[in-house]
């Protein structure tokens, strides 16, 4: 019923919820990258999971942890 309506259902959400996942993890280790002293792949592997995992609640909270143990040192 949603699909006939042109409301994305269930395999495309959970297409657009990886590739959101991939494009956080990504930006994250870009960013952790250039910064010295920081596991970049460990941050970016985080981010991706929360973000896939634990959705918008789960990337804000680590994205809050990220932000005051990484970038503002």
């Amino acid at each position: 019923m949603l699909l006939q309506l042109g409301i994305p259902g269930g395999p495309e959400l959970v297409l657009f919820n990886i590739i959101v996942a991939l494009v956080v993890a990504y930006f994250t280790y870009r960013d952790a990258e250039k910064r010295p002293g920081v596991n970049a792949t460990l941050w970016a592997a985080i981010m991706g999971l929360a973000s896939l995992l634990l959705n918008l609640l789960g990337f804000i909270i680590v994205f809050a942890v990220y932000y005051f143990l990484v970038v503002r040192d």
